[in-house]
């Protein structure tokens, strides 16, 4: 509890309350270091290696990114603390293994993913050299970074994202659950290319069958890669439980046996 406080009630609810929504308040802030971690790694890649050879995004890409990423923001802050007190205690901080171990194992299948689909669209690409400091101009290579880009930003918000046993779950949640299914269906449009005029609207090129197929499959298996290793973590890693916690245990184990 950051300060001592004063509550006028007839039972102990008020103090059961405050740690509920502390416990909700230290887990939204523990996913946004981590979904601020892992977007910042892959946006750098983008912007740095990718760049010099001239991946770069258009003013509407960039502009629609934003909207996509302010929308999640806002509503996983949103999310709710549960009725019920569960056991299972919060990591206190950042600085633990099960944080950084996420951010490594999830930072390297987005940079597998990212680094694939951008040298399977080279291959489509004809052989030139491309300035880093030349004009935007949509080619294959950009249009693959882009998306690709995009849907590490989207996996990122739904596997990061702390439900039970402290907030809502994301069916829960429903603006965030409605925010990510519209993420879903517009970067499934965009790269099924079915309205062309979209795509062109925001300076994409079509994508080869193969491509885009092997895109969408790409796809499917770093969120499910992303999304094990996040979950084998936090059964790996729980939220560690004080040493007098545990002195009191087991206190209260050797009285039943000594009542025994």
């Amino acid at each position: 509890m950051a300060s001592p406080f004063t509550a006028k009630h007839a039972s102990v609810s008020p103090t059961t309350d405050i740690i509920r929504q502390g416990r909700s308040t230290l887990v939204t802030t523990l996913q946004m270091f981590k979904i601020l971690g892992l977007n910042c790694l892959a946006t750098a890649y983008v912007l740095s290696v990718m760049y010099l050879d001239g991946v770069k995004l258009g003013d509407v890409q960039a502009t629609i990114s934003g909207v996509f990423t302010a929308a999640f923001f806002l509503f996983i802050s949103h999310a709710r603390p549960l009725t019920t007190l569960s056991a299972t205690r919060p990591h206190p901080n950042v600085f633990s293994s099960y944080v950084f171990l996420s951010l490594i194992g999830q930072f390297a299948i987005h940079l597998l993913f990212l680094i694939s689909s951008v040298r399977e669209a080279e291959k489509y690409m004809p052989e030139e050299c491309i300035e880093p400091d030349s004009d935007f101009h949509p080619d294959l290579v950009n249009t693959v970074s882009y998306m690709v880009s995009m849907m590490i930003q989207v996996a990122t918000f739904a596997v990061n994202y702390m439900a039970h046993p402290f907030n809502q779950s994301i069916p829960e949640n429903k603006p965030f659950l409605y925010a990510l299914l519209a993420a879903v269906g517009f970067f499934t449009l965009i790269t099924s290319d079915l309205f062309r005029d979209l795509n062109d609207w925001l300076k994409l090129v079509p994508l080869p069958t193969g491509l885009r197929d092997r895109l969408l499959l790409w796809a499917a298996l770093m969120f499910v890669g992303c999304y094990s290793w996040e979950r084998l973590l936090r059964w790996a890693f729980p939220g560690k439980i004080p040493a007098w916690r545990k002195r009191q245990s087991q206190v209260a184990a050797g009285l039943d046996k000594k009542n025994i």
